[in-house]
């Protein structure tokens, strides 16, 4: 019975069935929680007390999420059992009502019957139940040779080939049991045909249940997942209910998560800065001189020079006098221009003598020649 049932009512307060219960609800449960805390807590090692409370209330969540995944399955197994089954018998239904053209059609029927598991077991029981057949002292009916034909798909007739399957029955079948063809013979049986009959059926056998998982896996198991992932919703309001108490489970689980990692991403960043910052004061330092001049008092002055002598000093003013060159000596007239400013270029001479003679040029002196008085 379920320690834990659901409510007839889904408005009933959600912790009468403990699937939001922050604490656990027994012993087993509390200890599983304990293992969990101290698990993450070794894997994740939290260095604040922040960091611890955010491990212990992740922890808390993922049990109740497991409590409603529990909760949620213990209400579907019996559906999704009885989903299981009913498709079973389906699928054997299915196989039977096809088996029952295996007289007029063997070879259609017999190869529909390899495609499903169910059509293998089917033909695997009809084989075996023949190969008991033959141990038994009561040779095998006409009815027996038919439907082993039909199960090689073959018609109930002597086949051309005898080194075929259908060949092989025949033929051993007729050789084994003399008097299933001929009532009136004396014929003994023959036993070696009878040994390798059994081994022939032997082999066939073999090949089904070679052939039987391979086609469960590829086929039957895909389609029997989906079933059984089909039965596992409930679409009633109690299955909603459920449902929304596992999301906040897993919501609030993932939320303390992603609360832990922001937690450490900024613990990292603040630690990163104080390296970096640490870093740079031991790379300024380190890369400090022992000694470091006084910087000038202005980089606009000229360095300072020499120090003045003392006959520098009794006229400050004696580099930027202007001294003033003796004059050289006047040179001597130029004797060609002698002669030439007589007294017709006198100040009284007028302006209108000029206009009067314009074209006479004035004679003066021949070279040698001393000058008028």
């Amino acid at each position: 019975m379920d320690p834990h049932p659901l409510p007839s009512d889904p408005s009933a307060n959600a912790t009468t069935h403990g699937l939001t219960a922050k604490r656990p609800l027994d012993a087993e449960e509390r200890e599983r929680m304990e293992v969990i805390v101290a698990s993450w807590t070794s894997k994740s090692m939290p260095e604040t007390p922040p960091e611890e409370a955010l491990v212990a209330s992740a922890a808390i969540e993922y049990v109740r999420y497991l409590r409603c995944v529990e909760a949620e399955e213990r209400r579907l197994k019996p559906g999704r059992q009885q989903a299981l089954r009913d498709w079973r018998e389906r699928k054997q239904h299915a196989v039977r009502r096809r088996a029952q053209d295996l007289k007029r059609e063997p070879e259609a029927v017999v190869a529909d019957l390899h495609e499903t598991a169910f059509g293998i077991d089917w033909m695997l029981r009809h084989w075996r139940h023949l190969r008991a057949r033959l141990n038994t002292p009561a040779p095998w009916t006409a009815q027996d040779l038919l439907l082993a034909m039909n199960l090689l798909g073959h018609e109930p007739s002597p086949p051309s080939d005898r080194t075929s399957p259908a060949g092989l029955v025949w033929w051993l079948t007729a050789a084994s049991f003399p008097k299933l063809f001929q009532p009136a013979t004396e014929t003994p049986s023959n036993p070696s045909a009878l040994d390798q009959l059994r081994a022939l059926l032997d082999d066939t056998i073999a090949r089904l249940e070679t052939l039987r998982p391979i086609v469960w896996d590829d086929i039957d198991a895909p389609e029997a997942a989906a079933v059984e992932t089909a039965s596992m919703v409930d679409t009633s309001k109690d299955g909603q209910l459920r449902q929304r108490y596992r999301r906040e489970a897993f919501r609030d689980f993932h939320k303390s998560l992603h609360a832990l990692d922001r937690l450490r991403a900024e613990r990292s960043k603040a630690h990163a800065r104080e390296a970096k910052i640490m870093d740079a004061s031991r790379s300024q330092h380190a890369d400090r001189p022992a000694y470091v001049p006084a910087p000038p008092e202005s980089r606009n002055e000229p360095p300072p020079g020499p120090e003045s002598s003392p006959e520098d000093r009794r006229n400050p003013q004696s580099a930027n006098e202007l001294r003033n060159a003796p004059s050289a000596p006047s040179a001597a007239p130029d004797r060609r221009t002698e002669g030439r400013t007589d007294g017709r270029t006198a100040p009284d001479r007028t302006a209108s003598e000029w206009f009067r003679e314009p074209s006479r040029t004035p004679q003066g002196p021949g070279r040698g020649d001393s000058p008028a008085p």
